[in-house]
């Protein structure tokens, strides 16, 4: 945040939502924290830890590393959406409260990240997401040089603007987990507002010990057909559907193919498979 800057002295809230996250893990994430706290410019930021894990294991971690903060322990794993869902709700149940950040677990910010973040959502126009950059495995996704308008926001932290949330609301329930980002982008987009990335915003998704599993692939797959029957594009569902049987997905209520509006017609991008977007190299 730029000193004197419109956001100047604005809450803003850092959601992260955990399932059975590891030691090191949190560590790396409160400690890549703690530095954006500290950076000269910083916006004054809360972060809260909602937790999806079977069991409260992870309060006292957490109460270790950074008791300073709020937990909430969910007693079941809604999924990522519907739990960033409700720490909106909460967040933006304040009308001071200008942008909420989702945050993976397992992303680790440059401590000069959220300066940067909220210095793009700052830009003039009608900010609804700010992506910041992965960096250095960056998604190939385009954005544009000059305005850095991106056709979908990754949901590995992004910042939501409170204008948006009242507008198009936050995240579609139906996606457990995969997904839900390109859908919020998409309808961010035909409700006119800007999405972007952040170029100078780094952080690093630390996915190295992130083992493949065939769970994980289901779960994708699920989710790729789910966004393919809500935006009307039966071919793109049924080869995501016979995807996720031959992984021996578990048969479940697909919806029926819906017809958007024109806006979200025009906008929506199944041409290239699971990037939801053209390649930039």
């Amino acid at each position: 945040m730029t000193a004197g800057g419109p956001w100047q002295g604005a809450p803003l809230w850092v959601g992260v939502v955990l399932y059975q996250n590891s030691p090191r893990e949190l560590e790396r994430l409160c400690a890549a924290l703690r530095l954006n706290r500290e950076t000269p410019g910083a916006p004054a930021f809360q972060t809260v830890w909602w937790d999806n894990s079977p069991t409260e294991a992870l309060r006292a971690e957490l109460a270790r590393l950074v008791p300073e903060d709020t937990y909430r322990f969910a007693g079941e794993n809604l999924g990522f959406g519907a739990a960033h869902n409700r720490l909106m709700r909460e967040a933006f149940a304040s009308p001071a409260t200008r942008a909420y950040v989702c945050l993976n677990p397992d992303g680790v910010p440059h401590p000069r990240c959220l300066v940067e973040l909220v210095a793009e959502a700052e830009r003039p126009g009608r900010t609804g997401l700010v992506e910041a950059r992965l960096f250095p495995d960056e998604h190939p996704k385009p954005y544009v040089p000059l305005t850095h308008e991106t056709p979908w926001c990754s949901g590995c932290m992004v910042l939501v603007t409170a204008a948006l949330y009242r507008e198009v609301g936050g995240f579609d329930e139906r996606f457990f987990m995969y997904c839900e980002d390109v859908d919020l982008s998409w309808r961010a987009r035909a409700a006119g507002f800007s999405i972007r990335v952040a170029p100078r915003a780094l952080i690093h998704h630390y996915t190295v010990d992130r083992p493949l599993t065939p769970a994980r692939e289901r779960s994708v797959r699920r989710s790729a057909a789910l966004l393919g029957a809500k935006y009307g594009d039966e071919a793109f569902l049924q080869a995501r559907l016979a995807e996720y049987r031959a992984l021996g997905g578990e048969p479940f209520a697909v919806p029926p193919v819906s017809r958007p509006g024109e806006a979200l017609a025009r906008i929506a991008d199944f041409r290239h498979l699971y990037a939801f977007a053209e390649s930039r190299w």
